[in-house]
């Protein structure tokens, strides 16, 4: 493009080669620790290669799982056990994550500079704010199971759809009208670095975080009371076991992890830039394994729409089979 008749540089460096031939890489190589990176980090081939790796099967893992795991509440969402708040917002979070990172795959292969670019980069910064609102939410609707009721039903419910929903998209308009040439600029499809637009999304995520930690921490603190009280009156050692899955189960919900992420400030934390690559490519396959396979609800509910099923469709067969003559003489 510069007229000179020499290979363009931009985005590619030379890692070996001699007089015959050149091997080189190129940054195309995005991966999920961009989202949450505050300060500009310059990585190896050798890790951007791994990084990518981790972050393409991570998310194709977490996209089929979701995807699964949505489909199942839609068929399940008859059963009056899954028919309740908590399902709903389960689904709108798996939604949100589903999306933001069909989008994150598809915008790295744009070109950074161009308006397909920045078109998804303002799509992935509501996603993913939108991801963010709903784990928001279920440390809240948490909050208001375990610990303290707040509001009616109804009330919740028009409460829930508006911060999960509602919030994120206050967020990205106000960002996009006061600085748009801060997205999709350089060198991938999200916010800036330079002028501090990234703080756009990190700020209200971290604000999650430590809401959802908080949460976290208030409901182990029971979990763990009723543990210990129940191994007093049962002596029952297994239910100390309780508080561990607990948590484990809330995680991917809450998005804790997430905080590797900001964690990784320089070359020498590299180590959690693969933690929050690994941990949060795969938060949709966590969500599918803890909420949808391994839910004792999710089973009981799957087992009667099965029941239903085979006796809808044997009754079926029952109206179509052709009477004999001695019933219709009768």
């Amino acid at each position: 493009s510069s007229g000179s008749g020499v290979w363009s540089n931009e985005g590619c460096v030379r890692a070996e080669g001699n007089l015959t031939f050149s091997t080189c890489l190129c940054n195309h190589l995005t991966n999920f620790a961009i989202l949450m990176q505050v300060v500009p980090l310059e990585l190896s081939p050798v890790n951007q290669v791994a990084l990518s790796t981790i972050t393409y099967i991570g998310c194709a893992i977490s996209i089929f799982c979701l995807a699964i795991t949505i489909v199942t509440f839609a068929i399940l969402s008859s059963v009056s056990t899954i028919r309740n708040q908590r399902y709903h917002i389960h689904a709108n979070l798996s939604f949100a994550i589903l999306v933001a990172q069909i989008l994150l795959l598809i915008s790295f292969r744009f070109d950074s500079g161009t308006l397909p670019c920045k078109i998804m980069a303002i799509l992935l910064h509501f996603f993913f704010l939108s991801a963010f609102a709903w784990m928001l939410v279920e440390g809240l609707h948490l909050y208001s199971m375990v610990i303290k009721v707040f509001g009616s039903e109804e009330s919740k419910h028009i409460f829930y759809y508006g911060l999960g929903w509602g919030s994120p998209l206050v967020i990205c308009v106000v960002s996009v009208t006061s600085a748009l040439n801060s997205y999709g600029e350089v060198g991938n499809c999200w916010l800036s670095l330079e002028n501090g637009a990234i703080w756009a999304f990190v700020a209200p995520a971290l604000f999650v975080i430590l809401v959802n930690i908080g949460i976290l921490i208030a409901v182990t603190r029971i979990i763990s009371r009723i543990s210990a009280d129940n191994y007093k009156v049962h002596g029952d050692a297994s239910a100390v076991k309780l508080t561990a899955k607990a948590v484990a189960v809330l995680l991917p919900i809450l998005g804790i992890s997430w905080i590797f992420g900001v964690l990784a400030v320089n070359e020498r934390s590299l180590l959690f830039q693969y933690m929050f690559a690994t941990f949060n490519s795969l938060q949709g396959f966590f969500i599918f394994l803890f909420h949808c396979l391994l839910n004792s609800e999710v089973i009981a509910a799957f087992k009667h729409k099965t029941k239903v099923w085979s006796l809808t469709s044997s009754s079926v067969r029952n109206i179509n089979v052709k009477p004999f003559n001695s019933d219709i003489v009768s």
